[in-house]
């Protein structure tokens, strides 16, 4: 039993079948592959016009034909299979020229045919030349029509009229003037639909462009007002210091405040250093097969030691066996920063946990914490860089930056992150990362 052969499939096969003509896009340049469409075009229509003039009497025209139907499949051949654009270029708007200009000898001159077919020529020749050739295939193909009529105005004698009859004459005229109205209309479809598909992708890289630079802007304010506020604390302290009026409970409680503030910045600023590296890569991802365990171990150590400075709990549970594909520097950034900002928002006494799962072709990484909560008024912009400075439940400083990096970075790698919190219940984020499938 057949089965149905669906839109989709059809769809498919078309598509496949256009650029097994033309060349496939990833191996083909756009200048390449409208030539190779032009020639199976002209392979067609000039195949068509060899037993049409055969039938309608015109019998060099016949011959004619029949040697630029073996000029457009010769550089079609050069083109699609040996690459040689130039070359064919030349070749077929050569020939073109030469062919109709002896074919309007034979076919009645300026009452037949061919000056349509010149039009045409010219058409489909500025379509395929390269732009410091438009003004030599425009002078040539001007003069060549025009020296026709001029040689024929002043012998008229040397053209031939070579139609059984006037009917075939009428039918050798529309035939020609069909095709050439198809062709013009696929021509222009195909420069127009080309200019919008340019233009889009144009207008989407300027909005991409736009995004970017406003997120740059953004993203150095930010910079400059956060590391303003912990030099200005460091530089107040040294001038106390100087002073020595401060007690001993008070500079206590001073170097805490700035061992705080200090740690901070050397979070934004190692997050600054990997955006800065990821900007001068031009995005590019390095995409490795990773150990989760051993690639995620030296950053669970530090947050353990810094958790315990606070008496919060942490623990993790991963597979050590469990491998991913992913950017390594990018998932220890992403890792640190959600354990970093669990920790900066869960009080004393507190529980952060991490655990590794399998979800379907993904890797499921869950960092839940019973802190304070996410506000409902942050948890629009929470992963933007519209995101407001938070304080932690020791005073510590959190700019936002963090979390806009995790969603950059796992988007990057072909995952997902999102998140569920409470207001003083806690909160759970999720990462998904794609596995590598053959590891299991």
């Amino acid at each position: 039993m057949l089965l149905p052969f669906g839109k989709t499939q059809f769809s498919n096969l078309f598509k496949r079948t256009i650029y097994f003509l033309i060349g496939p896009p990833g191996h083909f340049k756009l200048e390449n592959q409208v030539f190779n469409s032009i020639c199976v075009i002209a392979i067609i229509i000039v195949g068509y016009n060899v037993p049409f003039s055969y039938y309608t009497g015109l019998k060099i025209g016949t011959l004619i034909f029949s040697l630029l139907l073996f000029t457009f499949c010769f550089t079609y051949y050069l083109a699609r299979y040996r690459k040689q654009l130039k070359f064919s270029i030349i070749i077929s708007s050569v020939m073109v020229l030469l062919m109709l200009g002896s074919n309007y000898f034979f076919n009645a001159g300026i009452r037949g045919p061919s000056l349509l077919s010149f039009t045409l020529a010219f058409f489909l020749i500025m379509i395929i030349s390269p732009r410091k050739q438009y003004g030599l295939w425009t002078l040539l193909s001007l003069a060549t029509g025009l020296g026709l009529l001029l040689f024929e105005y002043n012998h008229p004698q040397y053209i031939q009229s070579a139609y059984s009859g006037q009917s075939a004459m009428f039918i050798d005229m529309a035939s020609t003037y069909t095709i050439n109205i198809f062709v013009i209309f696929i021509g222009l479809y195909y420069l127009k639909t080309a200019y919008y598909r340019e233009k889009r992708s144009a207008e989407a890289k300027a909005l991409m462009l736009e995004r970017m630079n406003h997120e740059k802007t953004k993203f150095f304010s930010i910079i400059s007002h956060d590391l303003r506020s912990p030099l200005a604390s460091i530089q107040s302290y040294m001038e106390l210091f100087k002073m020595d009026i401060l007690t001993e409970e008070e500079k206590e409680m001073m170097e805490k405040k700035l061992t705080n503030a200090v740690t901070g910045t050397q979070e934004m600023l190692d997050n600054m250093l990997s955006w800065s590296k990821a900007q001068l890569n031009d995005g590019r991802v390095n995409m490795e097969l990773n150990n989760l365990s051993r690639a995620l171990q030296p950053v669970i150590n530090i947050q353990i030691m810094a958790a315990k400075e606070k008496k919060i709990k942490l623990t993790h549970q991963i597979d050590p066996s469990m491998a991913v594909m992913s950017d390594i520097h990018m998932l220890q950034l992403i890792v640190r920063n959600i354990i970093g900002n669990a920790i900066k928002f869960t009080p004393e006494e507190g529980l952060i946990q991490l655990t590794v799962s399998k979800s379907a072709k993904n890797c499921l990484i869950k960092v839940q914490d019973n802190g304070n909560g996410i506000p409902k008024e942050n948890k629009a912009e929470i992963f933007s860089l519209k995101a407001q400075s938070t304080y932690g439940t020791a005073n510590e400083k959190g700019i936002g930056l963090g979390l806009f990096l995790c969603r950059e970075y796992t988007q990057a790698q072909g995952g997902k992150i999102w998140y569920e919190s409470q207001v003083g219940i806690g909160t759970t984020f999720y990462i998904s990362i794609p596995l590598d499938e053959e590891a299991f």
